[in-house]
């Protein structure tokens, strides 16, 4: 016997409906990307430094990075080791050797924020993301050569008919690009690494 037409529209629209929320509810995945600085010139004395790069995630919530609409999103790879890569990139373009030996000087990384969050109206919608990344460089014999924090903001505006995923992590990756550069660009952070003890 065959169902009749409204139980068909009904087990249609059930599906359907099943279909929609599960596509809610499930956790938007987007990437944060680096891409390192190019044209960079070598730090006199930076190659007889052998330089740690170690990173902590100490956001509260290290499962999420903000909320799309309804849905909770999250980040395809993993903060605290996206940002230790970056910085090891950009040491490394300095002419600086990634050593993890005893005699090493430590940069530590302590990602204590990155969040993000979609903003919309009628004329105007926006992606906005935040990261705070403290930075410390730690001598051997346990010596504080540099402390300092980042707290940085990066708006980007999608494309009309962009990807959310992809614009949402542009957002997350343009805030981890600002924190980078200004932590190299401070003179106090090379000059912790570059001096003598």
């Amino acid at each position: 016997m065959m169902p009749s037409y409204s139980a068909r529209i009904s087990a249609l629209l059930l599906l359907m409906i099943t279909a929609v929320g599960g596509c809610l509810m499930a956790p938007l995945s987007v990437p944060i990307a680096y891409q390192p600085e190019s044209n960079v010139t070598p730090v006199p004395g930076a190659s007889s430094v052998r330089v740690h790069v170690v990173s902590e995630d100490q956001r509260a919530n290290t499962t999420t990075v903000g909320q799309y609409d309804q849905q909770s999103v999250v980040t395809s790879n993993n903060v605290g080791d996206t940002a230790r890569d970056a910085v090891q990139s950009e040491l490394r373009a300095r002419g600086f050797v990634i050593d993890n030996g005893p005699a090493s000087t430590e940069v530590r990384l302590q990602v204590e924020k990155l969040n993000g969050h979609f903003l919309s109206s009628l004329f105007y919608s926006s992606y906005t993301a935040e990261l705070i990344m403290h930075v410390e460089v730690e001598r051997p014999g346990k010596v504080i050569a540099y402390s300092q924090s980042f707290d940085v903001t990066e708006t980007t505006h999608p494309a009309v008919f962009g990807s959310v995923s992809k614009d949402f992590g542009d957002a997350l990756s343009g805030a981890l690009k600002q924190a980078v550069t200004k932590l190299f660009d401070d003179p106090a952070f090379m000059h912790a690494l570059i001096a003598k003890p």
